[in-house]
Formats: C-alpha cells, sequence, structure tokens
C-alpha cells in the first residue's frame, strides 16, 4: 500500500508539473473567465443529478423502499431555488444568450411544480385507496420528469458554450480547459485514491473487529433463546392444566400434553379443528356454547375472562371446568390461548361444604334452639319458682345460646352471600311497621343501656324489599348505635320519601363518631374498630358487613357520614313501592274432599266475591240465588255451613232460618248471616256470627274455620323429628291451654292430622319417611288444605320452597332466628280466638 502510496504522489506532481507548463503556454493568450463557466456547468450537473435522485425517490417510495434524500415539498422548494440560482449567468454569454437560458429555466421550473402537483396527486389517491389514479400520476410524473427538462436546459447551455467559444478561437480555450480538467481530475482521483486507500484499510481492520464480535454476540443469543424455548416447553408440557392455542376462526392450533391428557386425545387427530366440537359436549345449550364462543371474541388483547362450562372427553363423559381464554397480544391474525382446569375436585369440596352447612344447619340449629326454648321455659317459671342464683345462671345461659345462634346465622349468611344463593322475598312492607318491628327486637338492649329509641317516620312509605332481610338491617344498624352509645342518649331512626321516588333510612346515634381511617373498613368482615371497647361490648364484627351485603342486593349500597366526639349517621336508600291494588283471589277447582260452604244470596257481585274467597281457602262452595233454591240444595246434601244474606228480595230470611233450627236434621247447622242486626237473631240457636257490610273478610273466615271445626278446645299438631324440640314446643303450647299432638315422622303427622283435624299444624321439613313437602302435599288433598300452618325449621327456605309449604294461613320461620315470642305471637294469631274457647257453642 506504500507503493501505491509513492505512485500517486509521483503522478500528483507530474500533473501539476502539466498543469503550470501549460499556463505558461497560454499566459499570452487572450484570457477568457473559465471558473465562471466550470462553475455554471457544475451547478447545472448537480440541478441534473438532484432532479434524477428526487424522482428515484419517488419511484421508491412508490415502490415501498427506503428514500435516500426525499421528496417532499421541502425537496422540490430546494430545487426551484437552485435553479433561480442559475440564473446568475457567466460573464461571457450574450444578452440573447442570456435570453436563452432564462426561457430553459423556466421550462425547468415549470416541469418541477407540474411533477410536484402529480405526486401530491398520487398521494392523495393513495389516501383514498384509489391505486389506479395514484399509479397514472406516478406514471405521467415519470415520462414528463423535470430530470429531462434539466438536461435540455444543459444541452442548452452547452449549445450556447460552443458558440462561445467558435467566437473566442475554440481551439486553444478548449485545450487548455480539457488540460485543467484532466489535470485537475488526476490530482482529485490520485488524492482520493490515497485517502480512500487508508481509510479502506482502517474500515476494513473496524470491519473485522465487529463481525467477529457481532458472530459472538449472535451465538450468545441464539444459544439464550434456544435455552428460553426449551423452558417454555418445559412449562407447557408441565403444567397441570391443559392449554390450547386457537385461531381466530375457533380452530385448534396447539395442544400442550395435559390437555391432551384431560380431554383423552392426539394432538394429530384434532389439530385444525374446532374446538367447541372437540372440547364441549352436543347436549350443551346453544346459549352456553355462544357464551363460550363470545367469551374469546370480547377479550381485549393481552386480558383474560373465565368461566364454567361442562366438558367432554374422548370416550363420552363430561368432567366439569374452568376455562380461562387469553387473547395473545401482538400483530397479525388473532391468536387465542385456553386454560382449561379440570375442577371435578373443586366440585366435589363444594359440595362437601354445602352438605357440611346442611349439617350445621339442621344439627346445630336444631338443638340450639331447643336449648334456647327449654332455658326461656324455665326462666319463665313452667317448673315453678327458681332460686335468684339459679335463675341469674338460666339468663347467662339463655343469653350465651342467643349469642351462639347469631354467630351460627351470620357465617351462614355470609356463605350464602359468597356463593350467590342469599335469595331476597320481595314484598311492599310500610316502613312503620319495618321500624317498631326493629324497635321490639331492639328495645330490651336499649333499656339495658340506657339508650332511648326515637323513630321519625315522614308520610306513610312503602318500599320494594324483603321484609325479614330489611329488619334484619335495621336490627344491626340500631343495634350498633345503642352499643356504642353513652348512657341516657338517644338513637333515632329517620324514614322519609325523596324526591327522586326512593325512600330514605337513616339510622343516627349520639356516639363517640368514626375516624376517617376506620370507615375505610368500616363493613370488611370480622373487622372490630376498636378490638378492645368490642370486646366489652360484644359482637363478632359481621353485622355490618351482612347489611351492606342485603342493602347491595336491593341496589343501594349504606353510607357513613360521621364526625369523631359527635356521633355518626348510616344511610341507603331503596325504591319506593306504591300499594298494590286488591284482585279478587284465584277460584280453585272444586274438591269433594273440602268442607262445603252453601252461600244464599241474590246479589251477583257479592256471590263472586264470596265465591274466590272461600275457594282460595279450600272450601268448596255451592251458590243459591233464592231461599227455594236454598232449600233444595238442603234437602240434597247438608253442608259444612250456611251463609246467609239476610237482604234477599223474598224477605223472611230469619224466619227460614228459625224453621230450620225445628228439624232435627238442619238443628245444629251453623249459619252466619250476612247484613241485619245481631239482636234479630234472639232465640236463634247455632248462629255463628253477624257479618255487616262492607265485608270483613278476615272476620268471615275466622267465623267459618270456627264453625266448621270440631268441637272442643284447640287442637295444634307439633311435627318434629327432635324430641328435644318437640317437648319443648310442645311446652309452649300447652301454656297457652291448647291440646297438642306430637308427631315425629311425616307418615304419622298426616294420620293424626287425618284423625284430629287439628287447628294449627307446626311442622319440621326435613322429616323422616315423609319430609315436610310431602306432608303438606298430602295434606292439600283433602280437609286439611285450609289449616293454619306454621313452618319451624333448620333450614334456610327459599321462595320456591315456601310457595310449596303452604297450607292456609301459613307462616315460615327458622329456628334459630325465630325467638320464642314471634312464634307464641303467631300462634294466638292463627288460633283465631280459639284459645279462649273451650268448646263449640251450642
Amino acid at each position: 500500500m506504500s507503493q501505491g502510496l509513492r505512485l500517486s504522489r509521483r503522478s500528483g506532481v507530474l500533473a501539476a508539473g502539466a498543469l503550470l507548463l501549460l499556463c505558461g503556454l497560454f499566459a499570452m493568450g487572450r484570457p477568457w473567465a473559465t471558473s465562471d463557466n466550470d462553475r455554471y456547468r457544475s451547478a447545472l450537473r448537480h440541478l441534473r443529478v438532484a432532479s434524477g435522485d428526487l424522482e428515484m425517490d419517488v419511484l421508491r417510495e412508490r415502490m415501498g423502499l427506503r428514500t435516500l434524500h426525499g421528496s417532499d415539498p421541502e425537496d422540490f422548494a430546494a430545487l426551484r431555488a437552485r435553479a433561480d440560482a442559475l440564473r446568475q449567468f457567466p460573464s461571457f454569454l450574450s444578452a440573447m444568450d442570456r435570453r436563452t437560458m432564462n426561457a430553459a429555466l423556466d421550462l425547468f421550473v415549470s416541469a418541477l411544480e407540474e411533477s410536484a402537483a402529480l405526486l401530491e396527486r398520487a398521494r392523495a389517491a393513495d389516501a383514498r385507496g384509489d391505486k389506479e389514479e395514484a399509479d397514472a400520476a406516478v406514471q405521467a410524473l415519470v415520462e414528463g420528469t423535470a430530470s429531462t427538462r434539466a438536461e435540455r436546459l444543459i444541452n442548452t447551455y452547452l449549445e450556447l458554450y460552443e458558440r462561445t467559444q467558435a467566437r473566442n478561437e475554440r481551439s486553444r480555450i478548449i485545450f487548455f480547459i480539457v488540460s485543467l480538467a484532466l489535470v485537475a481530475y488526476v490530482l482529485v482521483v490520485m488524492v482520493r485514491l490515497s485517502r480512500a486507500t487508508a481509510d479502506l484499510a482502517a474500515l476494513n481492520t473496524d470491519l473485522e473487529r465487529r463481525v467477529e464480535e457481532r458472530t459472538k454476540a449472535l451465538s450468545a443469543a441464539n444459544d439464550g433463546l434456544r435455552a428460553s424455548e426449551a423452558r417454555k416447553a418445559a412449562i407447557l408440557e408441565a403444567s397441570p392444566d391443559g392449554i390450547l392455542l386457537l385461531d381466530g376462526g375457533g380452530d385448534l392450533l396447539e395442544l400442550n400434553p395435559s390437555a391432551q391428557k384431560t380431554f383423552q386425545v392426539v394432538a394429530a387427530d384434532v389439530v385444525g379443528r374446532d374446538f367447541l366440537s372437540v372440547a364441549l359436549p352436543a347436549e350443551l345449550p346453544d346459549g352456553a356454547r355462544q357464551k363460550v364462543l363470545a367469551a374469546g371474541r370480547n377479550t381485549a388483547s393481552g386480558q383474560a375472562t373465565r368461566l364454567e362450562s361442562p366438558c367432554l372427553r374422548r370416550d363420552g363423559s363430561t368432567f366439569p371446568a374452568e376455562l380461562t381464554i387469553v387473547r395473545v397480544p401482538g400483530e397479525g391474525p388473532p391468536r387465542y390461548t385456553v386454560f382449561v382446569r379440570d375442577i371435578t375436585e373443586r366440585k366435589a369440596v363444594e359440595r362437601m361444604k354445602n352438605e357440611f352447612i346442611s349439617t350445621v344447619s339442621h344439627e346445630l340449629r336444631t338443638p340450639l334452639t331447643s336449648i334456647r326454648g327449654s332455658l326461656g321455659l324455665l326462666e319463665g317459671g313452667i317448673v315453678g319458682d327458681i332460686p335468684p342464683q339459679a335463675l341469674d345462671m338460666v339468663r347467662i345461659a339463655r343469653t350465651n345460646t342467643e349469642r351462639l345462634i347469631r354467630l351460627i346465622n351470620d357465617i351462614l349468611d355470609l356463605e350464602k352471600m359468597e356463593a350467590g344463593k342469599l335469595e331476597l322475598k320481595v314484598s311492599t312492607p310500610e316502613c312503620a311497621d319495618l321500624v317498631e318491628s326493629t324497635f321490639a327486637s331492639v328495645r330490651g338492649m336499649a333499656d339495658g343501656a340506657g339508650v332511648s329509641l326515637h323513630a321519625e317516620v315522614t308520610g306513610t312509605p312503602q318500599v320494594k324489599a324483603d321484609r325479614d332481610r330489611l329488619v334484619q338491617v335495621l336490627t344491626n344498624l340500631v343495634s350498633n348505635a345503642v352499643k356504642f352509645s353513652p348512657q341516657g342518649a338517644g338513637v333515632t331512626v329517620r324514614v322519609g320519601e325523596e324526591a327522586d321516588g326512593r325512600v330514605r333510612f337513616s339510622v343516627v346515634d349520639q356516639g363517640p363518631g368514626i375516624s376517617q381511617e376506620q370507615r375505610a373498613r368500616l363493613f370488611g368482615r370480622f373487622q372490630q374498630l376498636d378490638s378492645s371497647d368490642t370486646r366489652s361490648k360484644g359482637g363478632t364484627g359481621l353485622g355490618l358487613a351482612i347489611s351492606q351485603a342485603i342493602v347491595e342486593q336491593h341496589g343501594s349500597r349504606i353510607t357513613v357520614e360521621s364526625e369523631e366526639g359527635r356521633g355518626s349517621t348510616f344511610t341507603f336508600t331503596l325504591e319506593s313501592a306504591r300499594p298494590a291494588s286488591v284482585t279478587s283471589p284465584p277460584v280453585i277447582p272444586e274438591d269433594a274432599s273440602h268442607h262445603e260452604v252453601l252461600v244464599t244470596t241474590a246479589d251477583a257481585e257479592l256471590a263472586s266475591l264470596l265465591g274466590g274467597l272461600l275457594a282460595h281457602e279450600g272450601y268448596r262452595v255451592v251458590r243459591a240465588t233464592s231461599l227455594i233454591e236454598a232449600a233444595k240444595h238442603l234437602d240434597t246434601a247438608l253442608p259444612d255451613a250456611l251463609v246467609v244474606d239476610m237482604r234477599l228480595p223474598e224477605g223472611h230470611a230469619l224466619d227460614w232460618v228459625r224453621r230450620l233450627r225445628e228439624q232435627p236434621r238442619t238443628h245444629e247447622l251453623p249459619v252466619l248471616a250476612l247484613s241485619g242486626r245481631s239482636e234479630d237473631a234472639e232465640g236463634v240457636p247455632h248462629w255463628v256470627d253477624w257479618m255487616p257490610r262492607p265485608l270483613e273478610e278476615s272476620r268471615l273466615l275466622k267465623s267459618l274455620r270456627y264453625a266448621t271445626r270440631q268441637p272442643g278446645q284447640a287442637r295444634v299438631l307439633v311435627v318434629d323429628d327432635d324430641a328435644s324440640t318437640r317437648r319443648t314446643l310442645c311446652a309452649q303450647m300447652e301454656r297457652l291451654g291448647v291440646q297438642v299432638f306430637e308427631a315425629a315422622d311425616g307418615e304419622s303427622a298426616v294420620e293424626l292430622a287425618r284423625e284430629t283435624t287439628p287447628d294449627l299444624i307446626v311442622l319440621d321439613v326435613g322429616l323422616p319417611r315423609l319430609d315436610g313437602f310431602e306432608v303438606v302435599d298430602i295434606l292439600r288433598q283433602g280437609k286439611g288444605r285450609a289449616t293454619p300452618l306454621i313452618v319451624f325449621t333448620g333450614r334456610d327456605l327459599t321462595r320456591m320452597d315456601e310457595r310449596q309449604l303452604t297450607l292456609g294461613i301459613t307462616r315460615h320461620f327458622t329456628k334459630s332466628r325465630a325467638s320464642e315470642e314471634e312464634l307464641v305471637s303467631s300462634v294466638r294469631d292463627l288460633l283465631n280466638g280459639l284459645l279462649a274457647r273451650k268448646a263449640h257453642p251450642s
């Protein structure tokens, strides 16, 4: 390389000597402005090259290749500026040559502007998606290029230049310029070649070093990539969950060994097939299949959708599975990854948990209810006076039994809320009644704490809500307010309708208040704001969590406003309800086994009302429109009771009833009189009641029930498989002065109900031989259809269960939730005054 470098220097010296010699030879000749010519010609060449580069960049852009110089409007403006600079002509051009060159430059600028317009047109067409128009514009640009005009400009100049040379001793000047250009070219080439040789050697050395470094880095990267792929493959193969890759149409692309094992398939047999047909059973409803399909389509990139669905194995068996569908992020067609987890064991655990909850519900609630009832009877003095010290122990035992029952109820409520099984029995209770029921349950606690209770109910609002659950919420809020209020303070429950049609409930206390930090965990489960204070006041930390969940299920939330030292206000709103219009009860088909009532009235509207009301209560209704028609019915068959309208058009209804009493066959037939005056019936035996108008339905049903029952004291049938619970219930009933019958199973209950015709049945659901549902179904078929019923069970009943467990007037209680007072009060109400009557009147 040093020899080449020396050769280059020698050649340069020779070229320089030749240049000096030529300059000396022509020094005596007429000088000529060669520098202007060189400058101008160089500018023209640059203009042509720049025009060609611009057009090449336009073509590169069209072909989607990277541009080298640019084809933006700024680049066209730069070319125009170069063209304008060329209007500074060499001094040796004449005025006419200058006009010629100006015209050539104008043509070049015009061609350049036309090319810019065509390029913008092509780009606009591309933006619209009109490829044909874009191609046409580019073709026109290529055919009428500015570089062609630049070439013509150069040619024009050269022609003018040649003319000038002819006028200025062309031969010597041309010889000088050519020699000068040759020497200059040699010099430039030699200098650049020398520099390029040295640079090339340095670049070659650096390139070899970089290639070696890049080769090592690429080798290391390949090793890492292979290791990463091996780890991913190992993870996929070792994953206990099935992993499947789907394309956008739901076809299987790949699946791991766990998926093959789970579905009992071979990858080669299912790849390319539709995932839904391979993984989901054919008997799955279309809605469920579409739900799985929609889960994939609606999943955003990088996000996951989880759902449960039965899946199909190759042998035709199915298993419960949890499907997690993830859309794979990235460009190109959509891809989905489906993680399949067999949850057979989880479902088995859930069944075991449900069975455990059922066991807790029955095996703990039932004995605890018996214990509480027995302790209540002892405390009430059923076995006589108890020493004060023993009475205190009984009270402590009963209090702690109730506390344990509340804890069990709270835990079971939480479990139902987590499982989404908490059912609301929506009705339209009056808010005043809700507040009254709440105060009744917490008044003893408030009196013991020295806290007064106040109700402020504006108007007579009603809400759409589950009455019992709403009372539970209010009881929790009020009891908490009482618990943390100082002695002598008051707790106020405010209820009022708002402008938006909702009803606002507020529980206001005068307690210590709640700090901002404590509010964040106020409604958490098992949360105690002050554990030391709570231990002294009692509580499990579940009440507010359950209350919030109940209110949320009603479509609202409990909010808290509080200042430390100034009390707290707990507030929630519920949807208001308008009082429902009274509709006639449905007519039940006739049944010969029911009690028959002969209704004698000429009033069609009254007859329709009585027919629907009595049929709904299980009576078989026979109608007569006159006394003559009624007498014919009595001659054919005696009913169980007679209802007579005293306003019959033919009159003398009272005399007709007296005549019935004189006949031995109808002497003891019970009669209910509609309208009239009771003093007119003096001397007429076996009147049951006089019904003034407008008719009181409850009084009519009570009187009919009394008329059709067997003589004697009130009879109650207690049905429960737990002996201690039966003894407790029987003791409570006997204290009311009723005759009690016991049954330990469903078959005995049905037999006793048919033999004794009870006035009330207290029924458990979980019975041997025949359960409570079957007992009710059997009793509905006979005269027991209208018998009042109290369902007293340890299990939580759904609305469907309650509809099935219904006879006459029916009330449902959960053993651990109903107090002794509630049960006894319901017994009194349902016996409808029979407690005061020991025998049938005569």
